[in-house]
C-alpha cells in the first residue's frame, strides 16, 4: 500500500483503495500529502485563487503552501460535491487541482 501510494503520488495519479476495514486505509490516504512534490509557486497562486473565491481563504493568510486534503462525508452527493446549488462555488471538487479529495465508500 506504501508503494502505490508513493508512485501514484510523485506522478499525480489516482489511486483508490479496497480493503477490509482497519486495515489502513484511511491512515494510509491522509499521510498522502506529506510524501508529495511541494507544490510549486504556480500551483500555490492556484489553489489560493480557488480558496479565494470560495470565500475560504483567511485574510491573514498569504499563499497556500500545504496541498489540500479534503475528507467529505461518505454520504455527500455528487451535485453537493462538486459545489452546486442554487448559488454554485467551488467546494471539495475532484477536479479542483493539486488538492486530494479521499471519499470512504459510498456512492458518487
Amino acid at each position: 500500500m506504501k508503494r502505490a501510494a508513493m508512485v501514484a503520488s510523485a506522478g499525480f495519479h489516482n489511486l483508490l483503495y479496497i480493503g477490509q476495514p482497519g486495515s489502513g486505509k484511511s491512515m494510509s490516504a491522509k499521510r498522502i500529502p506529506t510524501i508529495m512534490p511541494e507544490m510549486t509557486y504556480k500551483e500555490q497562486l492556484e489553489v489560493t485563487k480557488i480558496y479565494s473565491v470560495a470565500g475560504l481563504l483567511d485574510y491573514k493568510e498569504g499563499l497556500i503552501k500545504k496541498r489540500p486534503f479534503r475528507s467529505p462525508h461518505h454520504t455527500i452527493s455528487a451535485t453537493a460535491l462538486a459545489g452546486g446549488g442554487r448559488f454554485p462555488k467551488p467546494r471539495d471538487q475532484p477536479g479542483t487541482p493539486w488538492s486530494i479529495v479521499f471519499r470512504r465508500a459510498g456512492r458518487v
